[in-house]
């Protein structure tokens, strides 16, 4: 998980560069020399903007929402970052479909079309994902919120692991990026998707969830 969220930040990050150090250029070189994939973020700076900010809360807080010791000893923090998170998510999760469904890397055919079809399952999956964690744990069901987490944070990645799957394939098939993208995207989210349900399956523990974490800490100890 550490390495795909620093191929996400990293990405993040880099997208951020981008606008930073051509919108301190001339207005007449803006986007000048810029690849196919990135100039989008240039075009669209707003949309592309807020997906960024938000994308970056994202990936940060994460670790603060599964990591055992801050929920046990800084429940407070755990709480009031596990709104922001969601707020995020929501945000950069919309903001991420729609840059791809309205927007896709290469244009409304192909490949295009195939980007356009997994963002428009994609995003809709994941805001459902964060209702289903916020209302779960407005209900007090620890369990279920824990689940539905997981399922949401495992498809923000997914962009992080097809990033990673780009490379390998890349390096060992020789194709471009254009036509390795969308199916990477696919291979990523699914890759994701089931890592994701076989950890929850795996750590699962009846009822409400209420004695999950002390099940889970048994359950893991030497």
């Amino acid at each position: 998980m550490l390495l795909l969220l620093f191929v996400g930040l990293s990405s993040l990050v880099s997208r951020v560069v981008l606008l930073n150090s051509e919108f301190s250029r001339e207005v007449v070189n803006i986007g000048n020399g810029v690849n196919n994939f990135d100039i989008r973020y240039i075009q669209h700076y707003f949309v592309a903007g807020v997906h960024l900010l938000f994308g970056l809360i994202v990936y940060v807080f994460a670790p603060f929402q599964f990591m055992t010791s801050i929920r046990k000893r800084f429940i407070g923090f755990h709480r009031w970052s596990g709104r922001a998170w969601m707020i995020s998510g929501a945000a950069a999760g919309f903001t991420g479909a729609f840059f791809g469904v309205v927007w896709p890397f290469t244009g409304q055919q192909g490949f295009g079309l195939l980007q356009t079809g997994i963002n428009a399952i994609i995003g809709p999956y994941t805001l459902f994902c964060l209702y289903k964690a916020y209302s779960n744990i407005r209900a007090r069901n620890f369990g279920e919120h824990r689940e539905w987490m997981i399922r949401t944070f495992a498809l923000m990645l997914g962009v992080a692991t097809q990033r990673v799957l780009m490379i390998i394939l890349t390096v060992f098939t020789g194709i471009g990026r254009e036509p390795m993208f969308a199916p990477a995207m696919i291979a990523g989210m699914i890759i994701n998707i089931v890592v994701s349900e076989y950890w929850i399956a795996w750590t699962k523990t009846p009822g409400s969830g209420h004695r999950h974490w002390k099940d889970l800490d048994r359950r893991m100890a030497p």
